[in-house]
């Protein structure tokens, strides 16, 4: 039964055998990335977990290999994906051997016979292969297939978020049932056919009496990051094209698929109940008003002070309410609170033990019984050490300043929109990731979005000086 998480894979060579890699992108890979629960795996021999999305992205990644690669331009964010795809193989590797100094021994016999070392380079080899589905592969296809390579030709942009903004709406409208009755629709269908080959799967949560949707993404948080990301460039989508789903779906009601989808995707980000993505969805918002009456570079520096008294105020107000113990807290967001302040706490004296590269995933300890990092910052210099940290936010900020760079230029404004847009995106999982560890779709998402932004290459307008000395001539007539 299990085989049915490969139908994906089928799907896709189907469609690359017949069409091509953008219409596989558009028609397998995003349905079976945000339509299918990516919990569910099928475990094949010297293979990691396989869900529906890396069945999927596997052979348009070999399309990608074999026949788009020639247009690959190389860029230092390259480096930076393959190393932290690297990086949690490395660490699950040989964290152990690099923080002691036995990696001097790597190559003696002792070694070689360690059976307990055999099995950490296996799993890090499945690391690292797991990082190559779900990290390196989509951002190939970001950054080859969603730009087009004729100048003015960005029609695939559009096609992308409008399946996007449709698939989101579809998961927001079946949500509803996880919203009134606090259970989980997508696990109700999956569990009787796929329940044995589940992987970790968190039970449907609670909150001011409704059921936190998650949706396919396994946690409301989760369902909260992708639910921004869909808001934010279907907004652009609506700006972009006037005419996309404008038509009425029925002549004599005023609905409209624009209308129904932007509505659906608000809703969806509501039903999670997640505050984080709230947050980043606010100070998204902050940056897009602030850019539309200032210019770029004031209006970056008002938004970095602005996040700084936002970040100062937050915190007074987040120690004075979680200084207290656990048993004393008064409702479930305030265990929360608490819950992640104490984790600061209790895994400091493991982050320094392991700075470099951390303890690796398998070997992650749980001071206290806090087996869950809810702060993604936090998880990568445990399992990664700063090494992974430092690749994590050297990719933040790669796309951050290709961005603002892009946006201080005289670009096309449908260029300086999207630029916007991927921005707003930056900005607001960047505050979420805060209160979340990144998973699920989110990681592949995060990743066709960064492949995405380097392959864009808007061209700089010519602004062309004129002499206000010269005397001007705006019509002349001339008779004969």
């Amino acid at each position: 039964m299990a085989a049915i998480i490969l139908i994906p894979a089928l799907a896709c060579w189907a469609v690359l055998a017949m069409s091509s890699a953008r219409k596989a992108l558009l028609s397998v890979y995003l349905p079976a990335l945000l339509l299918l629960p990516q919990y569910y795996v099928i475990r094949l021999p010297h293979l990691p977990p396989i869900a529906f999305a890396d069945a999927a992205i596997l052979p348009l990644g070999v399309a990608l290999v074999l026949e788009a690669l020639r247009r690959w331009h190389w860029s230092w964010m390259d480096l930076w994906v393959l190393l932290f795809a690297f990086c949690a193989g490395l660490s699950e590797a040989l964290s152990t051997e690099l923080s002691n100094g036995d990696w001097t021994q790597l190559f003696t016999a002792k070694f070689a016979a360690s059976e307990r070392l055999g099995t950490q380079i296996a799993n890090g080899g499945l690391m690292l292969v797991s990082g190559i589905l779900t990290m390196v592969l989509p951002y190939m296809a970001g950054k080859l297939l969603i730009e087009q390579e004729a100048a003015g030709q960005h029609e695939m942009r559009k096609k992308l978020i409008a399946r996007v903004a449709v698939l989101l709406s579809v998961v927001a409208g079946l949500s509803v049932f996880d919203f009134l009755s606090g259970r989980s629709l997508w696990q109700r269908l999956a569990r009787p056919l796929l329940g044995r080959y589940q992987d970790q799967v968190w039970a449907p949560q609670m909150r001011w009496g409704f059921g936190r949707i998650a949706g396919p993404y396994g946690h409301a948080i989760l369902a909260g990051m992708v639910f921004l990301m869909g808001l934010v460039y279907c907004l652009w989508l609506r700006n972009a094209d006037r005419n996309w789903g404008a038509r009425r779906l029925v002549d004599a009601l005023p609905f409209t698929v624009r209308g129904l989808t932007l509505s659906a995707i608000v809703a969806g980000l509501l039903m999670t109940q997640s505050r984080g993505p709230w947050v980043g969805v606010g100070l998204a918002v902050v940056f897009a008003m602030l850019t539309r009456y200032l210019p770029v570079r004031r209006a970056v520096m008002v938004f970095a002070a602005f996040c700084a008294v936002f970040a100062a105020g937050a915190l007074y107000i987040a120690n004075r309410y979680t200084d207290k113990a656990m048993r004393q807290a008064s409702s479930e967001a305030q265990r929360n609170a608490i819950y992640r302040r104490q984790l600061l706490a209790s895994y400091a004296p493991f982050v320094v033990q392991r700075k470099a590269f951390g303890w690796g995933i398998t070997t992650t300890p749980a001071p206290g019984g806090q087996v869950s990092i809810d702060n993604e910052y936090l998880l990568l210099t445990v399992q990664e050490g700063f090494v992974g940290l430092g690749v994590f936010l050297a990719i933040v900020a790669g796309n951050a300043v290709k961005l603002v760079r892009m946006i201080a230029q005289p670009i096309a404004n449908d260029e300086r929109m999207l630029a916007f847009a991927h921005l707003a995106v930056l900005i607001g999982l960047t505050t979420t990731l805060a209160t979340v560890f990144m998973g699920g779709q989110v990681v592949m998402l995060f990743f066709l979005f960064t492949g995405w932004v380097q392959a864009m290459r808007p061209a700089v307008a010519r602004v062309e000086e004129v002499n206000p000395l010269e005397p001007q001539v705006g019509f002349r007539r001339v008779l004969v």
